[in-house]
């Protein structure tokens, strides 16, 4: 786990990201020890995830006919591979394009952004799965709340891009893009390999 000092310092530089602050990214550590160390944020988005998680299985148990794939102990495995593959593919991918997109200089950089940047971008959504999971919101209410909230956290992944590796609309537009569908590529193949799938907004 990051030490404290960092932690209050990067999330204080993924919210100026979020704001659109101009000088946001002097709040990050873009060393060699600080990009390896903001791996360790994934830490920090376990509890927001465990509640999205847990909120999904739910929904999944009330289904009239949950999908006969659907057992605890692949779910919480699907869960985990998700998240362990969604976290480390992107930064994986621009490493091997880094150079030819022009961004290599800024490749470190980006990925600190990001990765302190999903600490907040999956906050809402663990809020959400808490309301839901303590029947303040229904399910259907749930979806449509998120899917608003979606719409913010691209908006930021946009942000991060612009700010963090000083892209084109073009670019930055394109890399959102990029993560988002390779997002979704992990989640439909993971779903796909243990047999079910998710609740549908």
């Amino acid at each position: 786990m990051p030490g404290r000092d960092e932690i209050v310092r990067s999330l204080t530089g993924a919210w100026q990201l979020f704001l659109d602050r101009p000088d946001a990214m002097r709040h990050f550590d873009v060393s060699v020890e600080g990009f390896w160390r903001s791996f360790r944020a994934i830490l920090l988005i376990l509890p927001a995830y465990l509640l999205v998680a847990i909120s999904e299985r739910v929904q999944i148990l009330t289904d009239a006919f949950p999908d006969a794939g659907f057992g605890d102990g692949s779910f919480v495995v699907n869960k985990a591979l998700t998240l362990v593959l969604d976290w480390i593919t992107l930064p994986i991918v621009l490493a091997l394009l880094a150079r030819p997109l022009g961004v290599g200089r800024m490749y470190a950089a980006y990925i600190v952004a990001r990765n302190w940047g999903a600490v907040l971008a999956i906050a809402p959504f663990g809020l959400i799965a808490l309301l839901f999971l303590l029947g303040f919101l229904s399910g259907e209410l749930a979806n449509v709340i998120s899917l608003a909230v979606l719409v913010v956290i691209v908006r930021f992944n946009y942000l991060i891009a612009r700010r963090a590796l000083g892209a084109d609309i073009g670019l930055a537009a394109g890399l959102v893009i990029a993560d988002f569908a390779i997002s979704l590529a992990i989640v439909g193949a993971v779903d796909a390999i243990f047999g079910y799938r998710p609740p549908v907004p």
